[in-house]
């Protein structure tokens, strides 16, 4: 009988005892946040945790094929039970997209031999994406009370986009409906403008994440309406209004915006361009009349096509015959003969050399 009693007394002891002393448990991640991070975009990671290494640990990612990843410089909190470190953007630059594993490890500390080095890898992953962007919305407008406005917003990353919204700081937020990422670069929805203000408002995005980003411009403008009544001489000419193509003279467009300028050209073959500036007023019709002027064509000369004949070339050779000079009694009439000359020279030569012989 006195053996149980000994035995429950020992047990009790050592009972008070682990509940007096603590037992260190072994180094551990329950959580961090946030559980995603952006190529080229600087995060600062908060670990949740046990048994860290209050004197040094270190915190890094992890990927199978590739080079780990180190936190910028030491953490900037670093108790028992959390850490808070930096990535720096250059450091998320160099990671690829996907999962990668977050690890703390325990800097062995000779003086503490409670802690020797460890290392501990989390059981979630740490997600890196390519950073969201916002390039375009169309249509960058739309009326107030108009019930179902459909935009398409394009950028890049935009594949896990779950919400779409229009901000104003003094109206509030419009949310999107039926918000489907159709691509990595595309995104759509449909805004309610039922109420609103008429105002500008930026459009912002939200991923599954939770990571937001906003950026252009989305105008809510009146939903008072006009219209053009157009007609031109001659008819059946084309009209653009900025530059949209929207039917052929006479034309009457409804549903215009009051108070804009629209860029109106209406034009024809064979006729100069009809151009004006376009305004609409509230509930009423502004009516043009255009007379096109048939355009002045430039009379341009022929060009004359080169006639290429065939080239003779023709040498002429200069006499060396020396014609003497005619005497002054000699007819005109009748040309001397240079056969003649030459005789009577010869005849005179004669005369005096018979001359001299005689004396």
């Amino acid at each position: 009988m006195k053996r149980p009693g000994l035995f429950l007394c020992l047990f009790s002891i050592v009972l008070i005892f682990f509940m007096i002393v603590p037992v260190n448990a072994a180094l551990s991640i329950s959580s961090f946040s946030p559980e995603v991070g952006y190529q080229g975009t600087a995060t600062t990671v908060t670990i949740t945790g046990n048994d860290f290494n209050t004197t040094s640990a270190t915190v890094l990612f992890m990927k199978s094929g590739e080079e780990n990843v180190t936190a910028t410089s030491p953490p900037s909190t670093l108790t028992s039970t959390q850490i808070v470190c930096k990535f720096s953007s250059s450091k998320l630059s160099d990671m690829e997209t996907g999962s990668w594993y977050l690890v703390v490890i325990n800097n062995k500390n000779s003086e503490d031999v409670n802690h020797p080095q460890t290392e501990y890898k989390s059981n979630t992953a740490f997600t890196v994406r390519v950073p969201m962007t916002l390039t375009s919305i169309t249509p960058a407008k739309g009326r107030t009370n108009n019930e179902s406005v459909e935009v398409s917003v394009v950028g890049t990353g935009l594949a896990d986009v779950s919400g779409l919204q229009l901000y104003n700081e003094d109206f509030g937020n419009v949310t999107a409906t039926d918000v489907d990422p159709v691509s990595s670069t595309k995104v759509t929805g449909t805004f309610d403008l039922d109420d609103v203000d008429v105002d500008t408002y930026e459009v912002c995005v939200k991923d599954e994440y939770g990571t937001r980003l906003c950026g252009l411009s989305f105008a809510v403008t009146s939903d008072a309406v006009g219209s053009l009544d157009l007609a031109s001489s001659p008819s059946a000419a084309s009209v653009y209004l900025d530059g949209t193509l929207m039917g052929t003279t006479p034309l009457t467009i409804d549903d215009l915006e009051v108070g804009s300028n629209y860029k109106l050209i209406i034009k024809k073959d064979g006729y100069s361009d009809w151009m004006r500036t376009a305004k609409v007023t509230n509930g009423g019709t502004t009516s043009y009349d255009a007379v096109l002027e048939t355009k002045t064509s430039a009379t341009t000369a022929p060009t004359a096509v080169p006639t290429t004949a065939p080239t003779t070339v023709k040498t002429t050779r200069v006499s060396t015959i020396a014609i003497p000079t005619a005497w002054v009694d000699t007819p005109t009439t009748t040309p001397a003969s240079p056969l003649e000359g030459a005789v009577i020279i010869g005849a005179i030569g004669i005369g005096i050399l018979a001359v001299r012989r005689k004396y």
